[in-house]
C-alpha cells in the first residue's frame, strides 16, 4: 500500500486513499502522464480474497466513468506474481507492485500470463516486413523458431501471440522493435454488470440514461445522464466528493 501510494505521488497523480478494507477500491487516482488517466485500484496481498461484488463494482466504474480498474497484488491463490508480467483476474488487469511502479514510469508491459503461459505480442506487419527484407521465407523462419509455417503465418497476421521463448528468438533476430506492449484492457465487462442495471427517474432535472447499483463504494449508483456522469450517494462526505472529482463526475447526495 505504501509503495503504491509513494509511486503515485512521484508520478504527480491526483489520488484518494481509502482506509476502509471493505471498499471495492483502495485508491482512486488520475495520472496525467502517458495514457494512464483515471484508475480505480484494489490493493491486496492475494487477489483470490477479493469478493465478486467488489469486482463488479470496479467493472461498473470502468463502464460509467472510464476509469481503468487495476488489481495490485503480491499473489493469487498463494502463487507469487512475477515482475514485469501482466495477469488477469476476472477480466481485470492485475500487476504486482513492482510492475505497477514500472508502468507509472512509462515502461511497456511486454509479458502477459494467459492460462499459466507467458506470452508476448509481436508486431505482425513488422515481422513480415523484416522477414522479407532479410530474404527469409516462411519456412526459413519457421525452422529457426522450431515452429510450423502456419504458426509464422499467424504471427504475421497478428491472430496468435508468441511464447516468451520464441519472442526472445525473434528479438535476437530482428531487434526489440518487433515486440509490442500489452494494453490494460478489460475483458468482456458488459455481461457481468447487467445484473446491477437499475431504472432511475430523473435526478435534479438531469435526464438519466442508464444507472448501475454500487455495493462497496462511496456512491449507491453510478449514473449516465444527458449532462455528464454522476455518482449518487447518501453520505455527505468530503472524501466522496474527492473521489467523484478525480473520476471527472459530479457527486449528488440523495435520500
Amino acid at each position: 500500500m505504501d509503495d503504491v501510494t509513494e509511486e503515485l505521488e512521484k508520478a504527480g497523480a491526483k489520488s484518494v486513499v481509502i482506509d476502509k478494507d471493505d471498499y471495492s477500491y483502495t485508491i482512486v487516482a488520475n495520472v496525467d502522464k502517458g495514457n494512464l488517466g483515471k484508475m480505480v485500484l484494489k490493493i491486496s496481498s492475494d487477489s483470490s480474497t477479493i469478493p465478486r461484488s467488489h469486482i463488479v463494482d470496479l467493472l461498473i466504474m470502468h463502464k460509467v466513468f472510464n476509469a481503468k480498474p487495476i488489481l495490485v497484488d503480491e499473489s493469487r491463490r498463494n502463487e507469487e506474481l512475477q515482475d514485469g508480467v501482466l495477469y488477469e483476474h476476472s477480466g481485470i488487469p492485475q500487476l504486482n507492485p513492482n510492475t505497477f511502479r514500472d508502468l507509472l514510469k512509462g515502461k511497456p508491459l511486454l509479458f502477459k500470463n494467459e492460462g499459466g503461459v507467458v506470452k508476448v505480442r509481436i508486431k505482425g506487419w513488422l515481422l513480415r516486413e523484416l522477414r522479407m527484407r532479410y530474404g527469409l521465407s516462411l519456412g526459413d523462419l519457421a525452422e529457426l523458431l522450431s515452429v510450423s509455417r502456419k504458426a509464422v503465418y499467424e504471427y504475421e497476421r497478428g491472430t496468435i501471440d508468441v511464447s516468451a521463448e520464441k519472442a526472445q528468438l525473434l528479438v535476437e533476430l530482428f531487434g526489440d522493435e518487433i515486440v509490442e506492449g500489452w494494453s490494460l484492457s478489460v475483458k468482456d465487462p458488459e455481461q457481468r454488470i447487467m445484473e446491477r442495471r437499475v431504472e432511475l427517474g430523473d435526478v435534479l432535472h438531469l435526464k438519466v440514461k442508464e444507472s448501475y447499483l454500487l455495493v462497496h463504494t462511496h456512491g449507491k449508483y453510478a449514473t449516465v445522464t444527458d449532462n455528464g456522469n454522476v455518482l449518487l450517494g447518501s453520505e455527505n462526505s468530503r472524501e466522496a466528493e474527492e473521489v467523484s472529482n478525480i473520476l471527472g463526475a459530479r457527486y449528488i447526495r440523495i435520500q
